[in-house]
């Protein structure tokens, strides 16, 4: 468990555009990008929060949010590679603050066969379930996204923030795709199954595995609202957080693999990598586990699949 933590302590520190050398990543001249502070979009929020990081194209639009979830204690401007990448195709790209200083991992040795669906429904709904966190509904990332989309609108009603939320002010599901990265991709993965999006996009993770009961998640094997050929993912096969074998496990459960399947290896391929919703890497990294999000060259073009192959 100590080394677990020391390991995740790194991610605080290591920014994710520097998971390796191969490549600079071209800065797009029609992206524009901003942070925004929680408390510009409700006084409520403490001042000390971290900012969202927001990306918008201003020649190219798709009209589809890119709402993106960071890992554990993640600052949401360390993923600018992909979310800069995202935009640089006509999304509209969030990265999101909001309470992610307890990682997903260490709950696996938990008794408590639901530790993980309390645990993810508390920090994406604000439903008090989880004795491991304590978010409102305020600060549960479903309001956190409402409450930056309104600021966004109000400060900016030329850019139609306002098409991803419907006419009751709750968010407009099928024109986002819900991603993320380590815990944020089992964020974006739960609030696919509680929601019919437009696709789900999660790297290195989902990662809910109980070590306890040698299993993963109950709610992993759940049927969901957005159909399995939208969710895809990106692994590392030699990850250091959570074991490969564990996250094949994951996913077969999830549906996009089958029990015999394994995901598609991509470093020397290209697309559309053999049509398969489950992809893994074997790439040098300085981390591993961060290497899905980084900026090696091949990956522009496995996002670019994952985002929008049908």
């Amino acid at each position: 468990m100590k080394k677990i933590a020391i390991i995740f302590s790194i991610l605080i520190f290591l920014s994710c555009n520097k998971e390796d050398d191969q490549t600079t990543p071209v800065i797009n001249p029609q992206n524009v990008s901003l942070l925004i502070e929680p408390v510009q979009t409700d006084s409520n929020y403490l001042r000390t929060e971290k900012k969202h990081y927001v990306v918008r194209n201003n020649q190219t639009h798709l009209n589809k949010l890119f709402l993106f979830i960071g890992g554990s204690w993640s600052l949401p401007r360390n993923y600018n590679i992909v979310c800069d990448y995202g935009a640089s195709i006509g999304l509209d790209v969030i990265s999101l603050s909001y309470p992610n200083n307890v990682a997903t991992e260490p709950l696996g040795s938990s008794s408590d066969q639901f530790v993980f669906d309390n645990y993810r429904d508390e920090i994406c709904f604000g439903n008090p379930v989880s004795d491991e966190v304590d978010v409102n509904n305020l600060n549960s990332i479903n309001t956190r996204t409402i409450k930056l989309l309104e600021y966004l609108h109000l400060e900016y009603p030329d850019q139609n923030w306002n098409q991803y939320l419907t006419s009751s002010n709750t968010l407009q599901w099928d024109k986002i795709i819900v991603s993320g990265h380590s815990q944020g991709s089992g964020h974006a993965c739960y609030l696919g199954k509680h929601n019919l999006v437009d696709r789900v996009v999660m790297f290195a993770g989902p990662n809910d595995y109980s070590t306890f009961y040698n299993e993963p998640a109950n709610w992993i094997s759940e049927i969901g609202n957005t159909p399995l050929n939208k969710q895809f993912s990106l692994l590392h096969t030699q990850d250091e957080i959570v074991s490969f074998s564990n996250q094949v496990d994951i996913l077969r459960d999830l549906g996009v693999l089958s029990s015999t399947e394994t995901p598609t290896l991509v470093d020397f391929l290209t697309t559309p990598y053999a049509n398969s919703n489950s992809l893994s890497l074997n790439i040098s990294a300085t981390l591993n586990h961060n290497s899905t999000i980084g900026g090696n060259s091949i990956l522009p073009e496995v996002w670019k699949y994952m985002l929008t192959h049908e």
